[in-house]
C-alpha cells in the first residue's frame, strides 16, 4: 500500500491532461486527490491507486506557481513532504516546498515510468533515439538552414546565404543581375537566421507590385508564412500597435510612407530584421532624400541587420548607390566623395587579384604591393593570397553583386518575330497608346478580328506537346483568350491572374506543370511576370509589350532563370505600322533586350522615356522612330562601357568562387541523397497512425489515419498533402510539400516527440544474441546534456542538445561503446502488461541502482562535454574577432558594433557554459534470453 501524506504532489497514470495532483486526505484504505489545474477531485482505493509520485531530480526544471522557471539543485524530506532548493534564471536560491509547484506541470519521468511498468512501444524509443541524433547532426552543421529550402543547388546563392547569415547583425546589399536569385537569396539568409534564432521578428518592404512574389516565395521556397499588411488590416487590429501582433511582417512600402499612423507603429515595434526589396528606389541626395528613403532610415538605424535588394546598384546614379550603402553603415559612409575617391584606389588591387587568378608571374614590385598590403606573405599559396586581398579589402564586407557574365548556367535567348497586319479597327482608336493592348480598348469581338489569334491556334498546334507560356498585359485578355482557345481550337489553357484566389493561381499552375495531363499553355496577365518560375517550358509568347524594361526583363525571367537548361524561345507576335512596330524596334534594335538582358535598359528609359512615348504616339513619323532608335543604341552602348569600367573584381571573387562555393553545394547534395528523412518520417507515420501511399510521379500522398494517438498530426490538414523528398520534383511540381530535416512537418514532429513521453521507458526482449550471456537483463539510458540560452547567442553551434548514451550490464559496466544501439532489436513487450509488472517488481531494487549508477556516470562525461564546448567556442569565435580586428586596420567597413557584438556574445556563451546541465530523457530495458 502505497504512502500518502497530505501535500504530496501526484501524477495520474491514466489521465495525465488532469494535471499535478495535490494529496487532500487519507481516510482509511482512500486517498482524497485534487487537481487544481482542472479543479476536479477523485478518490482512489490507497492499494491500487492508478498514480505515480511525483519526484523532481537534481538538474531537471520546474516551475511554481507564481510561473518562475527554476532548476532543481538539489532536495530534503521531512515528514514525507519534500523541500525543493532551486536556482532561478539570475542565480538566486529559493526554498519551494512541492506542494508549491505548478499545477499544470507535466513530467516526462523515464525512472518513475520504467518502476510503474509504464512502457511504450519499442519503436518510439527507437525513434526518440534518432532523433536526438538528427538535433546533434543539424545543430552545428554548416548547412543548417540551407537544407529545408525549395530550391535549386546554386553555388553562388548559398555562398551568400551562409557568408551573410553568420555575421553578427549582418547589414548588406544583394545586388545581382536580374535571374540571378536575389530573393531567393534573401530568403535563404532569413530561413537560416530563423533557425538558428537571429531573427525572430522580421519587417519585409516590397513595392506594391511585388508584395505576392514575396508571399508565395517564402511560402513555396522556404515554409514561411508572411503577415501581410495593409491600411485595411493595420486599421482591423485593435492593440496598441498593430504589427507587434505577427512575428513575420510583409507590407508594400508605398502605403508605409502614406500612412503616418503605420509608419511610426512599425518604428516603434522591436525588429530583428529588415528586409527592402528593389531598394533603388530609394531615390538620396544630401539636400533632398525621398519620403521613403528617410522612412528606411529611420528604420534601419533602429534594427540590427538590413538587407537591402537592387538589381541595378550603380546604374541610376553613384548618388543612389552610396546612399544605399549610407543605410547600412551611416557612420562609415559620410562622404560621397570620399567613397568615390576610396573606391578608385581599389582598382589597382583588383587587377593585382586578377594576375594572381590568371596565374601569371608576379614581378617584385607586385610582391612589395602584396607584401605592403598583407603584411608578410612568405610561404602563402595563390589561393591564401587571394582570399586575403578579397577579405581586406574592396566593398565586399556590405555589397555583393553576382553577373551573369562571371555565373555559369543561363540559356540562350532566341528572338522569333513575327510582323502581322493591324485591323483597320485598330488605326481608328482614338488614342495611339491604346494600340499596344488593342483588345482592351476595341472591347468585345476583337478576338473575331486580331490576326494574333489565329497566329497563336497555329502556333500552339505547330509546338504541340512543348509547354508554352504566353503573357499579356491584363486578366481580360486572358479569359477572352481562354474561351477562344476551346470556342474554335478545341485547346484547353490555364489561366493565372490577379482575380483569383492564391490558391486558384496555385492550381493552375500546377495543371500547366503536370506532364501526363496538364495544359499545354498558360495564359497570364502581367502578374505571372511576378513571383513564379516556369522553368520547364521553354516557349515564351509575348502577346504584346510592356513600356517598362524592367517589366520585359521581368516576363523573360519566367523561363530565363538559372539553371535553365533549354534555349529560350521569344515568340512575338506584333502588328506592323503602328506604336507597336515602333516599341518592338526600340526594344530590339536600340535596347537589344530580347537576346540579352540589357543592364543599361533601366537607366536609358528613364532618360528616353519621355522622347519614346512620343514615337509611339506618331508611328508613322519615321524619322522620329529611327532618331530614337539610334539614340536609344549610342546611350545604352555608353552606360554598359561606364558598368564594365567600373567593374569590380575583388567584389565578383568575394560574391562568387566556383571552387569555394563547390564544397557546400555537395554537402547539401549529400544530405538529399542520404533520404534519412524519408526513413524516419515513415517510420514515424507508421508509428503514429497516419496513413501514407504511393502518389503520381514518385510522389507520397499523407493523409490522417483513424486511428491516430492524437486528432491531428503536425502541419498535415484534414484533406492530406502530396510530399516529395526529392528536390528536382519538389521544383517541378510547386503543389507537393517538399519534406527535408527542416520542414516545418518534420521539426514539429521531433518536437511532439522530445517533449512528451512517448518512447521515454521501453521493454524488449532479445533471443540468441552471442554478445548478451544467458538470460540477463540490460539497462539503455539516454541522457540529455543542455545549455540553456537565448535563442540569439546560438549556443547550439557549440554545445547542441547533446545525448549520452549508456548500456549497464548485471555488474553495473557501461557496454555502450562496444553494443551499438541499432543492434539491440527484438520483441516488444509494452502490451504484455502482466509480465511487466512481474519483472519489475521482482528486479525494483535492482533498478534503482542502475539508475543512480546510470546519473553519477552521465555526470562524469559533464566535464568534458562543458571544455569541449568551450574549446569550440573560444576557437571559433576567437578566430572570428581575430579576423575582424585586423580587417578593420585595413578595411573601415568592418562596424565597430559588429565587433562588440562578436565580443559580448563570446562573454556570455562563456557564463552559460558553465551552466550545462543533464537531464534523464528515456529508458530501455532489455532482457535477453
Amino acid at each position: 500500500m502505497q504512502n500518502f501524506v497530505p501535500g504530496q504532489r501526484w501524477l495520474s497514470e491514466t489521465q495525465s491532461e488532469l494535471g499535478l495532483g495535490l494529496v487532500e486526505a487519507v481516510e482509511g484504505r482512500h486517498v482524497r486527490i485534487l487537481y487544481p489545474a482542472t479543479g476536479e477531485t477523485r478518490i482512489y482505493a490507497r492499494d491500487q491507486a492508478p498514480l505515480v509520485r511525483l519526484v523532481v531530480r537534481r538538474g531537471e526544471r520546474i516551475r511554481d506557481r507564481a510561473g518562475r522557471e527554476l532548476r532543481v539543485l538539489d532536495a530534503c524530506t521531512e515528514q514525507g513532504l519534500i523541500t525543493y532548493r532551486a536556482e532561478d534564471s539570475a542565480g538566486l536560491i529559493h526554498a519551494l516546498p512541492e506542494s508549491e509547484l505548478d499545477d499544470r506541470l507535466s513530467f516526462n519521468r523515464p525512472g518513475q515510468r520504467l518502476l510503474a511498468a509504464r512502457f511504450d512501444s519499442d519503436v518510439w524509443f527507437r525513434l526518440r533515439y534518432r532523433t536526438w541524433l538528427q538535433r546533434m547532426r543539424a545543430a552545428g552543421s554548416p548547412t543548417l538552414g540551407l537544407v529545408g529550402a525549395r530550391v535549386a543547388l546554386i553555388p553562388h546563392q548559398l555562398h551568400i546565404a551562409a557568408e551573410v547569415s553568420r555575421r553578427e547583425a549582418p547589414r548588406v546589399l544583394l545586388a545581382d543581375e536580374v535571374g540571378l536569385g536575389k530573393t531567393i537569396e534573401a530568403g535563404l539568409i532569413l530561413h537560416r537566421m530563423r533557425l538558428t534564432g537571429g531573427a525572430r521578428r522580421v519587417l519585409i518592404l516590397t513595392p506594391e507590385p511585388l508584395l505576392h512574389q514575396w508571399l508565395v516565395e517564402m511560402r513555396r521556397r522556404f515554409n514561411l508564412a508572411l503577415a501581410l499588411f495593409d491600411r485595411e488590416r493595420f486599421e482591423s487590429i485593435r492593440d496598441d500597435n498593430p504589427f507587434l501582433s505577427e512575428q513575420r511582417v510583409l507590407c508594400g512600402l508605398e502605403w508605409l510612407v502614406e500612412a503616418p499612423a503605420a509608419g511610426q507603429a512599425a518604428l516603434d515595434a522591436p525588429w530583428d530584421l529588415l528586409i527592402v526589396d528593389e531598394a533603388h528606389r530609394l531615390t538620396w541626395t544630401e539636400t533632398a532624400p525621398s519620403p521613403a528613403y528617410r522612412l528606411v532610415e529611420a528604420l534601419a538605424s533602429r534594427i540590427p541587420s538590413v538587407l537591402l535588394l537592387t538589381a541595378t546598384p550603380e546604374q541610376l546614379g553613384r548618388a543612389g548607390h552610396f546612399g544605399r550603402l549610407r543605410l547600412l553603415d551611416p557612420a562609415r559612409f559620410q562622404d560621397p566623395i570620399a567613397f568615390q575617391e576610396e573606391e578608385a584606389r581599389y582598382a589597382p588591387i583588383a587587377a593585382l587579384a586578377a594576375r594572381l587568378l590568371d596565374d601569371e608571374p608576379l614581378a617584385a614590385a607586385d610582391r612589395e604591393r602584396l607584401a605592403s598590403l598583407l603584411g608578410n606573405i612568405e610561404g602563402l599559396d595563390r589561393d591564401t593570397l587571394i582570399d586575403r586581398l578579397i577579405d581586406r579589402h574592396g566593398t565586399g564586407r556590405v555589397l555583393f553583386r553576382n553577373t551573369r557574365a562571371t555565373i555559369p548556367g543561363f540559356p540562350r535567348r532566341e528572338l522569333i518575330a513575327y510582323p502581322l497586319p493591324e485591323p483597320e479597327a485598330y488605326r481608328g482608336l482614338s488614342e495611339p497608346l491604346l494600340r499596344l493592348t488593342p483588345e482592351y480598348a476595341h472591347g468585345p469581338g476583337w478576338e473575331t478580328i486580331d490576326p494574333r489569334v489565329d497566329w497563336l491556334i497555329a502556333t500552339l498546334r505547330d509546338l504541340r506537346p512543348a509547354k508554352v507560356l504566353l503573357i499579356c498585359a491584363r486578366a481580360r485578355t486572358v479569359l477572352e483568350l481562354r474561351e477562344v482557345l476551346r470556342r474554335r481550337a478545341g485547346i484547353q489553357a490555364a489561366v493565372f491572374h490577379e482575380g483569383q484566389e492564391i490558391v486558384d493561381r496555385d492550381r493552375a499552375a500546377a495543371y500547366f506543370a503536370s506532364v501526363e495531363d496538364g495544359a499545354q499553355i498558360l495564359l497570364c496577365s502581367e502578374i505571372g511576370s511576378e513571383g513564379r518560375n516556369f522553368q520547364f517550358a521553354h516557349h515564351l509568347i509575348l502577346f504584346d509589350l510592356p513600356l517598362d524594361p524592367d517589366l520585359l526583363e521581368q516576363r523573360i525571367g519566367r523561363l530565363d532563370r538559372i539553371g535553365q537548361t533549354e534555349t529560350i524561345y521569344l515568340l512575338l507576335p506584333y502588328l506592323s505600322g503602328g506604336p507597336m512596330e515602333t516599341l518592338f524596334r526600340w526594344y530590339a534594335e536600340g535596347l537589344g533586350a530580347f537576346e540579352h538582358p540589357c543592364l543599361a535598359a533601366a537607366a536609358v528609359y528613364e532618360r528616353l522615356g519621355e522622347r519614346l512615348k512620343e514615337a509611339l504616339t506618331s508611328p508613322a513619323d519615321s524619322a522620329l522612330t529611327e532618331a530614337l532608335i539610334t539614340e536609344t543604341r549610342g546611350l545604352a552602348a555608353q552606360i554598359k562601357a561606364e558598368l564594365a569600367a567600373g567593374r569590380d573584381l575583388l567584389l565578383e571573387l568575394h560574391s562568387h568562387r566556383l571552387t569555394r562555393d563547390a564544397a557546400l553545394v555537395e554537402s547539401i547534395a549529400a544530405i538529399d541523397a542520404e533520404r534519412t528523412v524519408a526513413d524516419y518520417l515513415t517510420d514515424f507515420w507508421d508509428a503514429f497512425g497516419v496513413e501514407h501511399e504511393p502518389g503520381p510521379a514518385g510522389s507520397v500522398v499523407v493523409r490522417p489515419g483513424p486511428q491516430m494517438l492524437q486528432e491531428t498530426f503536425p502541419c498535415l490538414p484534414e484533406d492530406g498533402l502530396t510530399v516529395t523528398f526529392d528536390r528536382a520534383q519538389a521544383l517541378a511540381h510547386e503543389d507537393y510539400e517538399f519534406l527535408t530535416w527542416e520542414h516545418p512537418m518534420t521539426r514539429a514532429a521531433m518536437e511532439l516527440l522530445t517533449t512528451s513521453d512517448l518512447g521515454s521507458a521501453a521493454l524488449v526482449l532479445i533471443r540468441g544474441d552471442a554478445r548478451l550471456p544467458h538470460t540477463t537483463l540490460l539497462l539503455e539510458i539516454l541522457y540529455v546534456a543542455e545549455c540553456p540560452a537565448p535563442p540569439e547567442l546560438q549556443v547550439e553551434h557549440f554545445l547542441p542538445p547533446t545525448l549520452v548514451r549508456l548500456l549497464l550490464d548485471a555488474e553495473g559496466r557501461d557496454r555502450a561503446a562496444e553494443i551499438e544501439h541499432e543492434s539491440l532489436r527484438g520483441d516488444c513487450l509494452s502490451h504484455n502488461t502482466k509480465l511487466a509488472r512481474a519483472l519489475i517488481a521482482s528486479q525494483a531494487s535492482r533498478l534503482t541502482e542502475w539508475l543512480e549508477r546510470g546519473e553519477a556516470l552521465a555526470h562524469g562525461a559533464l566535464e568534458s562535454l562543458e571544455q569541449g564546448a568551450r574549446r569550440r567556442m573560444h576557437q571559433v569565435l576567437g578566430d572570428e574577432l581575430e579576423r575582424l580586428l585586423a580587417l578593420a586596420k585595413v578595411n573601415p567597413r568592418v562596424r565597430p558594433d559588429e565587433i562588440a557584438r562578436l565580443r559580448h556574445r563570446r562573454e556570455r556563451l562563456d557564463a552559460l557554459l558553465g551552466q550545462i546541465h543533464l537531464r534523464l530523457d528515456a529508458l530501455r530495458l532489455i532482457v535477453a534470453h
